[in-house]
């Protein structure tokens, strides 16, 4: 993207959208002024300010030596306009380009692959782990030790990076993941694994916050759908790559299942090497330079009480979803008890976070712009969708087709493929428009529509059938998926000072609505299977063994399995059917987004008011 200013590149964005505030247009409005002035000036466009002025101006946007602006009038710069423009310069110069931003980025892709590989990778070796630990009871606690550490300090991380320069505080996220991974893999018992999970799941919630800033601040605004559409494949692809390594490795001879978690090491030292070389150790956006107080003091007076108060609150809302209706009824005292101090706890955190004011770690006052509040439900509904989707898709083709864990993932690679192609076609769209608001607001639309068919599917449901349903699935979650983000950095552009902690809460939202769709979506299908198969008269020690294993299915004779399989499915029907109302709402979230022009943002950002 050329620097040169024109009057035209200056007049159009000033004039077309609500996107673009009053600041920035009185700021466009004076470049306008000052550069007619200069070219208007005598001679050949001598500089007004002096010689250094000159100088400056020709480092920051590469004119004079192509026939652009040679110099420009400050003299009438107003201390705003002064300050805006040093800003944008300052920002200008963080911005990398062409080889060394693709090795940059191809490092991000494999952090981010490293964490959302280790939320699936251990679906297909749990059996394996359990046995040899003989802990099949501690199954829960493997599973959502990891997401425990993860979703709290996704926003203390959010904080933290207001505080220390991103690459330092990304490049010690890596090593606290590694840390924890190497701690799975050594395990010689549950309880060691389990602490490992909660160890790797601090790293990992500082690895996608501080990715998701890196990119925010080495990259120009309307390339980052692109970026962001990697990262969206990523995901997914990883949500379809995860049980198939995950069989193989704990199939293999030497290392087993352990290799699903020390796999993470040598990646994670080629992302560290990458970081090293090409980010450099910048002040946090936004920071005052004129700051006295030391990095540790600051770093004493980060918002402890909000970041154990919101671990509370996570551990008490995470724990009754994963066991609720599950290994524990929901009428269990220690579910009931643990939702009671999730909702005190609720209170007790909106209220101190209040209070803090903007030095919160959720300061209240993301939730006054509109765009904040509809990209965090946009998030949270569609991640709701995408894991129940990831989850329970491969348990219609494990029971009714009789496939192995590893074939199951095969078989859903229509709703996996979807949802990668969809993102990245999203991302360059938006690269090439600069709207990213159509996606937010017509893409969850499908998403019902996918939801919808698959809740029509029985045992004699074809493939052809079942591949276009999830395709359509996909569509409606891969055209949104990583667009919130570019949503909540385009509304948070002009205060990057907040845009670490808006991104943080729109991954909190994010991850929260994962967890509790597998949860709904466990529950419902544990309730309705149980109903299903009482009313066809099946046994109810034959229906405890088709709960615990799919394999009791492929035991039973040719006309009971037959009945067995019709419940089955219609017990799944119900987890499909949530789709509808999850795609409706997010697509209502997507209406409160504001619908900025990435393009000309980006043209008055990287202009200023020079």
């Amino acid at each position: 993207m050329s620097s040169t200013p024109t009057l035209d590149k200056i007049t159009t964005p000033s004039l077309s959208h609500d996107s673009i505030d009053d600041t920035k247009i009185t700021s466009s409005s004076s470049a306008i002024e000052d550069k007619t002035r200069a070219r208007t000036s005598s001679g050949a466009g001598t500089v007004v300010a002096g010689e250094q002025e000159e100088t400056t101006n020709k480092n920051s946007f590469g004119e004079g030596e192509k026939g652009g602006v040679e110099a420009v009038d400050r003299s009438n710069e107003t201390e705003a306009e002064r300050e805006h423009r040093e800003r944008e310069e300052a920002r200008e110069k963080k911005y990398l380009t062409g080889s060394k931003l693709a090795l940059v980025f191809i490092a991000m892709l494999l952090s981010v692959f490293l964490i959302a590989l280790d939320q699936t990778i251990v679906a297909t070796a749990l059996p394996v782990i359990a046995s040899e630990f003989q802990a099949l009871d501690q199954i829960t606690w493997i599973i959502s030790a990891y997401f425990l550490t993860q979703a709290p300090l996704i926003l203390v991380y959010g904080q933290v990076l207001t505080i220390f320069p991103t690459r330092w505080v990304f490049g010690v996220a890596i090593f606290l993941f590694e840390i924890g991974s190497i701690i799975c893999g050594a395990s010689l018992s549950s309880e060691v694994l389990i602490f490992g999970r909660a160890f790797a799941g601090v790293g990992a919630a500082g690895i996608f916050v501080s990715v998701l800033a890196i990119i925010g601040e080495i990259t120009r605004i309307e390339d980052r759908p692109k970026l962001f559409g990697g990262f969206g494949a990523v995901f997914a692809l990883s949500s379809v790559i995860g049980p198939l390594l995950g069989g193989a490795f704990t199939d293999a001879a030497y290392w087993g299942w352990r290799l699903c978690f020390l796999i993470n090491v040598p990646i994670g030292l080629v992302t560290l090497v990458a970081i090293y070389f090409f980010i450099e150790s910048t002040p946090p956006p936004g920071q005052d330079p004129n700051e006295t107080r030391s990095s540790l003091r600051r770093f004493a007076e980060l918002d402890w009480i909000g970041s154990i108060l919101i671990l509370g609150v996570t551990t008490c809302l995470i724990l009754p979803l994963q066991e609720g209706g599950i290994s524990k009824p929901w009428d269990d005292k220690s579910v009931i008890a643990e939702l009671c101090v999730f909702g005190v706890l609720v209170v007790v955190f909106v209220a101190w976070e209040w209070r803090r004011g903007p030095k919160a770690i959720l300061p209240m006052s993301l939730f006054r712009r509109r765009s904040m509040v509809g990209a965090c439900i946009v998030s949270f509904f569609l991640m709701f969708v995408m894991l129940s989707g990831t989850y329970y898709l491969p348990l219609f083709y494990q029971a009714v087709k009789e496939h192995s864990p590893t074939k199951s993932g095969v078989d859903i690679l229509g709703f996996m493929l979807s949802v990668v192609l969809c993102s990245m076609l999203a991302g360059v769209v938006i690269s090439m428009t600069g709207y990213y608001w159509p996606f937010l607001v017509f893409g969850p639309i499908i998403t019902p529509i996918g939801g919808g068919l698959l809740y029509t599917i029985d045992v004699h449901t074809g493939s052809g059938a079942l591949i276009g349903y999830q395709i359509l699935l996909g569509a409606g979650v891969g055209l949104s998926f990583q667009n919130t983000v570019v949503a909540i950095q385009a509304e948070f552009h002009s205060t990057p000072e907040l845009v670490a902690q808006a991104t943080a809460l729109g991954t909190f939202f994010q991850l929260i609505g994962g967890v509790i769709g597998i949860s709904i979506s466990g529950t419902l299908f544990n309730n309705q299977l149980a109903s299903e198969l009482s009313k066809l008269g099946v046994s109810s020690e034959i229906i405890e063994g088709v709960k615990a294993s799919v394999k009791t299915i492929f035991a039973l004779d040719a006309d009971l399995k037959e009945l067995v399989l019709s419940g089955y499915v219609k017990a799944l029907n119900p987890v499909f059917i949530v789709a509808v109302p999850a795609g409706i709402i997010a697509t209502l979230g997507g209406l409160l987004v504001k619908s900025y022009n990435l393009k000309k943002m980006g043209g008055l950002a990287n202009l200023g008011p020079a």
